[in-house]
C-alpha cells in the first residue's frame, strides 16, 4: 500500500521490502524519511497479521506526538485505531487504550512499566519500531522493552531507526544484539539510489583567533590545573609522560570513587578532591575559550557557593580568584564567536528575509547569553529551545507542551533563530531551516550527523561550525570527522550480518 497524499521513494520501498524479513536497523540520513520506512512496513505487517497491533517508540514526549500525527495525516489503512501512551495518561487508561488500539505509539519508559506491571503484554505485537535506535545500549529502557518483546510476541519483528548509531563497534553490536538484529540496511547521500533525493548542504568550518586578554586568563587557570596534575602524578593516580585531557581525568574519578566504595581511604579523599578540582578548572578554560568570558566568570563565581569542600577550596586559589577578575573585567570585549554569529544570521537575515536558522550549543547557559545578544538585531527574532530539567531558580527548563508551541511558532515563523542545546537534535520535524550553526565543535559523530541533518531537508541549506583556534574546538572537530568516517566504514562491513529468516513474499504489496 501507499502512504496517504506521499509517493514513496524507491529506496524506502527497497530498505522496507528488507526490512520485512527480518529484525532490521535501517541507518538513514536525517530527512531522508525514516518514518516513511516504518510505515511501509508497518503497512506490509498489518496486511500479514491483520489482527496484530504495531508499537512505535520513541524517546520524546514531543517525538511520539510527532509520529502519530504523521501516521494519523498518512497511514494507508484509515479504520486503524491509534493512540498515544505517555506518562501523563493515567495507568487504567493506558490499559484501556493499549488493548482497544491497532497502531500505539509511546514512550519506551511508558511500555516498560506496563509490561512490568502486567497492565498488557506485547504478544500480539507484530511490529515495534524504536526510532533513535542508537539509544538501545546499557540500562536505557529500550533495552528492557526489547528483552520483553523477545519472550511474549507470537509474531515478532522489530524495526530500529537512527542517523548515526556509532562509530564504536562494541556499541554498534550492542544495538544489534539487543535488537536482535540480523539485517541492516544503510544509505548514505552518496548511495545511487538516494542523491536524487538529497539537497545541497555546504559545510563551511570557521576558525577564529582568541584575543590576547582571553590568553591571559587561560593561562592563569592552566597553571592551577597544572599544579593539580603535577600533585595526582606524584601521587601515581596519573601517567607521567601522557598529555592529562578531559577523557582521562573522568576515568580516575570512577577509579578514585570505584576504590573508595570498597573501603580505600588515606590518600584517596585527597586524590577525589584533586580530580574535581581539576575538572572544574577544565570546564572552566573551555568555557573562556569556546563560550566567553561571561560564561566563565559565571561558573567560577559559583565555585565558593557550592556544597562540596573540592568546590569551595577551588574558589580561595589565588590564581583562580585571579582569574574571576580578569575574566569579570574581560565583558568589554566579547568572545569572537558573538560577532561572527551576529554577522552570519544578519547576512542571512539581509539576503532573504524568511530565512529560519538554528544554532546549537553544548552549553545551556550559553543559549541565553545568545538570545540575549541576537535580541539586539532589528530582523533577528530568537527563542530559547531547551529541555525539561530546571538547573536553578535562575535556568527554569521547559514543558514539554511549552516546546511544542515554539517548534509550531518557529515552524510559522514567528521566530526565525532556535537556539538550542542537544535537546534539538533527534528528530523533531522542523521544515526548511536554511542554516544549521554549531557554536562550537562536538567530538560526538552522533550528535554532528544530528545537528547537520537539521537543514537541506526541502531545500539547500548550509552548516556552519565556530571554532576557537588553538582549543578544544579543534580537537573535537577531529575527533568528530574520525569517528564519523570510522562509523560508515563499519556500516558497510555489517550490512547482511546473518542469515534472513524466510517470509511470504506477499507481506508488502505496493500496488
Amino acid at each position: 500500500m501507499q502512504p496517504e497524499g506521499i509517493e514513496a521513494r524507491e529506496y524506502q520501498r527497497a530498505i522496507a521490502k528488507s526490512a520485512l524479513t527480518a529484525n532490521t536497523l535501517v541507518v538513514l540520513p536525517t530527512g531522508l524519511g525514516k518514518t516513511i520506512v516504518a510505515m511501509l512496513v508497518a503497512s506490509g505487517r498489518l496486511s500479514a497479521f491483520p489482527k496484530g497491533k504495531i508499537l512505535i517508540l520513541a524517546p520524546t514526549r514531543p517525538l511520539v506526538l510527532q509520529h502519530a500525527e504523521f501516521f494519523k495525516d498518512h497511514f494507508p489503512d484509515r479504520e486503524a485505531k491509534s493512540v498515544v501512551l505517555t506518562g501523563e495518561t493515567s495507568a487504567p487508561l493506558r490499559e484501556v487504550a493499549f488493548d482497544e488500539s491497532t497502531l500505539v505509539f509511546a514512550t519506551p519508559e511508558v511500555i516498560r512499566n506496563d509490561v512490568s506491571a502486567d497492565r498488557y503484554n506485547l504478544g500480539n505485537v507484530s511490529l515495534i519500531v524504536f526510532d533513535e535506535a542508537h539509544r538501545c545500549v546499557r540500562s536505557y529502557a529500550y533495552s528492557e522493552v526489547a528483552q520483553a518483546y523477545k519472550s511474549q510476541a507470537n509474531n515478532p519483528l522489530i524495526l530500529g531507526l537512527t542517523a548515526s548509531p556509532s562509530a564504536k563497534k562494541s556499541r554498534v553490536d550492542e544495538i544489534c544484539e539487543k535488537l536482535a538484529i540480523t539485517n541492516v540496511e544503510t544509505r548514505t547521500e552518496a548511495d545511487e539510489d538516494v542523491t536524487p533525493y538529497v539537497k545541497e548542504v555546504a559545510l563551511n568550518y570557521e576558525r577564529l583567533g582568541l584575543p590576547e586578554k582571553y590568553k591571559e586568563v587561560s593561562k592563569t587557570l592552566r597553571a592551577s590545573l597544572d599544579e593539580r596534575i603535577a600533585k595526582l602524578r606524584s601521587m601515581h593516580q596519573l601517567p607521567a609522560n601522557v598529555k592529562i585531557s578531559k577523557r582521562i581525568l573522568l576515568d580516575l574519578g570512577e577509579k578514585l570513587h570505584s576504590s573508595l566504595r570498597r573501603g580505600g581511604g588515606g590518600a584517596l579523599f585527597g586524590a577525589v578532591q584533586l580530580q574535581a578540582q581539576a575538572m572544574s578548572l577544565n570546564h572552566a578554560i573551555d568555557l573562556l575559550e569556546t563560550q566567553g568570558s561571561q560564561s566563565a566568570d559565571r561558573f567560577l563565581s559559583k565555585l565558593e557557593r557550592a556544597s562540596t569542600r573540592s568546590a569551595r577550596g577551588l574558589a580561595r586559589d589565588p590564581r583562580v580568584i585571579e582569574a574571576q577578575k580578569l575574566s569579570a573585567s574581560l565583558a568589554e570585549i566579547p568572545h569572537p564567536k558573538q560577532k561572527r554569529l551576529r554577522e552570519l544570521i544578519s547576512k542571512d537575515l539581509l539576503s532573504n528575509p524568511d530565512s529560519k536558522v538554528i544554532v546549537f550549543t553544548q552549553f545551556r547557559d550559553s543559549v541565553e547569553t545568545i538570545v540575549e545578544d541576537l535580541s539586539l538585531i532589528d530582523a533577528v527574532r530568537p527563542v530559547r529551545f531547551v529541555g525539561q530539567a530546571s538547573r536553578s531558580s535562575e535556568d527554569l527548563g521547559l514543558s514539554q507542551s511549552e516546546q511544542m508551541q515554539i517548534l509550531e511558532d518557529f515552524r510559522e515563523g514567528k521566530h526565525n533563530v532556535l537556539v538550542t542545546t542537544s535537546i534539538g537534535e533527534e528528530g523533531l520535524h522542523v521544515p526548511d531551516v536554511d542554516h544549521v550553526i554549531f557554536y562550537e565543535a562536538v567530538p560526538s559523530e552522533i550528535r554532528m550527523i544530528q545537528r547537520r541533518g537539521r537543514t537541506g531537508r526541502t531545500r539547500a541549506g548550509k552548516t556552519t561550525v565556530l571554532m576557537t583556534e588553538g582549543t578544544i574546538d579543534e580537537a573535537y572537530y577531529w575527533t568528530s570527522l574520525r569517528k564519523e568516517e570510522r562509523m560508515h566504514r563499519y556500516l558497510a562491513t555489517v550490512k547482511n550480518r546473518g542469515p534472513r529468516p524466510k517470509r511470504k513474499s506477499t507481506l508488502l504489496d505496493y500496488a
